[in-house]
């Protein structure tokens, strides 16, 4: 047969090592990984120069908002950012506006997002306490998990988080036990509202660096106290639970001791609480604000232990566009600028500086953006780079040594001051969506449309939702 790319000479990473490979390509999947040196046929063929080929990168944690909000981002700048970024699937949060919080929203706006779209993309609903009779509508149109903050919305953005938020333990019970029946998975933001409150109102009281206050006002201990909660009730009900975004080292234990008592809890972090100490919070101040708030030193090497010994799942970037303007509004007062890093762009390059650094292999990068997030979403099209799945792929340069400026193509990128000036080792040469270059040596060379929504594997959700019931 001939197909119709034909990649040689490339250093295959998978996540069980590293191998050098022929990946020939047709109709949009990976049809055969042949041996190193082998030229079948084929109507293109690319010599990758032993550059390594990774799984594309899925996302498990964008915040894009678009249409709503086009001068933080728009959907096309978003998804470019995430092919220059190697992101091949993003799983996009559901504030957007109006809100995904219900079946008919969700199937609306996967559809509204498909013609800017240049990478695949993944829909999260929104499940509280006031949407309750909305979860199974949502996940039949083809929600990848749902997603709840587990704290009131700040003021202002009440009508943005109308049926995410869910602070109160006892409906919160309620609103775990109608996502458990989905058979999806229930991605929680894990910080309990009265620590907050009480946590709040004397970091107010401080005088001292914003970025300090910040970090007062959301201590550990309010997630560690969420993540347990959490974690009681999904024992309680079989929930399938992903505490998100999880910066304290203490609760990642919390969720490996409960799993080894049979709990289905998986765990999220992301790339700044492994880079990002709080240094950078009390330098930076709202720049560098994100909730929960980046960490003590000691917490981040932490992490990085329980990231080496298994006990993190995945690592989603939590991109989060605001315009630079808004974010100085709290070089004042901090508490009035929104929290949310960008980071579409910026994720694997930092895996990839942890490679060269030591701290990771290739194929824990492979496994941590991309394998697992695959298994845990059900979507075995996605997260490996065997006969049948998707041939989204990325070509990256392991050797390529840069030095980061806050530019590219998200419109949050001048947000990232934080970074700038770091030294990175690892670059993205190409990414491929489902076989189609997209983004090639710094340019975006797909036409918006390439990307399309993609939902759980049917036949493993309808097997859970079984086993749920």
């Amino acid at each position: 047969m001939e197909y119709d790319l034909v990649l040689h000479d490339v250093q295959l990473v998978s996540t069980d090592g590293v191998r050098r490979a022929t990946v020939a390509i047709s109709g949009g999947q990976v049809a055969d990984v042949l041996d190193a040196g082998t030229r079948p046929s084929a109507t293109e063929h690319l010599d990758a120069g032993g550059l390594h080929l990774l799984p594309g990168l899925v996302d498990t944690h964008v915040h894009l908002r678009a249409p709503a909000r086009p001068d933080r981002e728009t959907f096309r700048t978003g998804t470019a950012a995430a092919a220059a970024g190697g992101v091949t699937t993003i799983c996009e949060m559901p504030t957007s506006d109006p809100p995904v919080n219900s079946g008919a929203t969700l199937a609306r706006r996967a559809v509204e997002l498909r013609p800017d779209a240049l990478v695949d993309y993944a829909l999260y609903g929104g499940a509280a306490w006031e949407n309750r009779d909305e979860i199974a509508a949502m996940a039949d149109a083809g929600a990848v998990a749902f997603k709840t903050w587990l704290h009131a919305p700040a003021p202002g953005r009440e009508a943005e988080f109308r049926g995410l938020s869910c602070p109160d333990a006892g409906r919160l019970h309620e609103v775990m036990r109608d996502v458990a029946r989905t058979g999806l998975v229930h991605a929680l933001h894990c910080e309990h509202e009265q620590i907050l409150t009480v946590a709040g109102e004397a970091a107010r009281r401080q005088h001292g660096l914003p970025g300090a206050v910040h970090a007062a006002a959301r201590p550990e201990i309010a997630e560690d106290a969420s993540v347990a909660t959490v974690l009681a009730l999904a024992a309680a009900i079989g929930a399938r639970v992903q505490p998100v975004h999880v910066s304290s080292a203490e609760s990642v234990v919390l969720a490996a001791e409960a799993r080894a008592r049979g709990v289905q809890v998986t765990v999220e972090t992301c790339p700044h609480y492994l880079q990002l100490d709080e240094k950078a919070l009390f330098e930076f101040g709202p720049w560098a604000k994100c909730n929960p708030p980046l960490r003590s030193a000691a917490t981040v090497e932490r992490l990085w232990d329980e990231l080496r010994a298994g006990r993190i799942d995945v690592i989603g970037t939590d991109h989060c566009p605001y315009r630079p303007e808004e974010i100085a509004t709290g070089e004042e007062d901090i508490f009035v600028s929104p929290p949310g890093l960008p980071g579409l762009e910026t994720m694997l390059p930092i895996m990839l500086t942890a490679v060269h650094e030591g701290r990771l292999t290739l194929p824990d990068v492979a496994r941590l953006t991309s394998g697992r997030a695959a298994e845990i979403f059900d979507l075995p099209a996605k997260g490996r780079i065997t006969p049948g799945a998707d041939a989204d792929l990325v070509l990256v340069d392991t050797t390529s040594e840069w030095t980061f400026r806050p530019e590219g193509f998200s419109k949050a990128a001048p947000n990232a001051t934080f970074l700038d000036g770091s030294r990175f080792t690892g670059r993205v040469v190409t990414t491929f969506v489902r076989g189609q270059r997209v983004f090639d040596r710094g340019q975006i060379v797909a036409e918006p449309g390439h990307g399309r929504f993609v939902r759980p594997d049917r036949a493993r959700v309808s097997a859970r939702r079984a086993a749920a019931s």
